[in-house]
């Protein structure tokens, strides 16, 4: 998907963005992995350079900042860095960057942790591999990189003929999908991330999915309603199971969503 109309999709979210994560079960529950994922990479270390790639408004950044001797985040959304800005300004060795994750500013071997939370690699749909390439650029050898995309199989799928079709057309791979404020995502297979990864020189080490069993409540309720209902709040009963389960296999290849963790040769 063009980067520009991922940007204005954002711009629209600014004033909503935190009020929609409090609000609906879906990004409840991967939020709850987020927290889960990042603790397991931030507790007791701490990293020289860390990237934070497609910040948006810096929730994961703000976390980061207390584990690193520089820490910056950078988004195409301007709207979203004001207010990554604002909460991050106690930090004076956190900055943001408004630029492009398939071009990244900074030389070779930069960074020793490189996060990717909130879908960024599926929404560049036409440049997820150069973004990759780009993110092994400035990883140092050993470096740990952590990131999300869209799953390929999970329930939610067989709720949408026309998308299950598209999934059957392209096998091996995954197909853009899901549109969602006016924007379409990549999806990808298990196979295809090992791939990519194992391509740019990164090997898996840890693979989780979050909106397992969520994901057989229709999207429409997932998505769109308030955790108070009664699906959302099965929603979260559910998330809290996925919670335990998001890195045992089969679980871990079923999610919503995919978040790796993953080492530079």
């Amino acid at each position: 998907m063009p980067s520009h109309e991922v940007a204005l999709a954002y711009k629209r979210l600014t004033e909503d963005y935190d009020r929609i994560i409090e609000r609906q079960p879906f990004f409840i529950n991967a939020y709850a992995l987020y927290d889960k994922l990042l603790h397991q990479i931030l507790d007791g270390r701490r990293y020289d350079g860390i990237l934070d790639v497609g910040c948006g408004n810096a929730a994961q950044t703000v976390r980061l900042a207390r584990h690193g001797g520089e820490v910056i985040g950078v988004d195409i959304a301007e709207d979203l860095l004001s207010v990554a800005r604002e909460r991050c300004r106690l930090f004076p060795n956190v900055r943001f960057l408004k630029e492009d994750a398939r071009k990244l500013p900074f030389p070779d071997r930069s960074f020793d942790c490189i996060l990717s939370y909130g879908d960024v690699l599926s929404h560049i749909t036409d440049g997820y591999d150069q973004a990759l390439s780009e993110i092994s650029r400035v990883s140092k050898a050993g470096a740990l990189i952590s990131f999300e995309v869209d799953n390929k199989w999970n329930a939610g799928v067989f709720y949408k003929p026309g998308e299950f079709w598209d999934a059957i057309r392209t096998p091996g791979k995954g197909h853009d999908t899901r549109e969602w404020e006016g924007m379409r995502f990549k999806t990808f297979t298990h196979r295809e991330l090992a791939g990519l990864l194992k391509k740019h020189g990164f090997w898996i080490t840890g693979y989780h999915g979050h909106n397992i069993l969520a994901s057989l409540i229709p999207d429409r309720y997932v998505l769109e309603q308030n955790r108070r209902t009664f699906w959302g709040r099965l929603a979260l009963v559910l998330g809290k199971i996925d919670l335990r389960v998001s890195g045992l296999f089969p679980f871990n290849r079923l999610g919503f969503n995919i978040m790796v963790i993953a080492r530079k040769r």
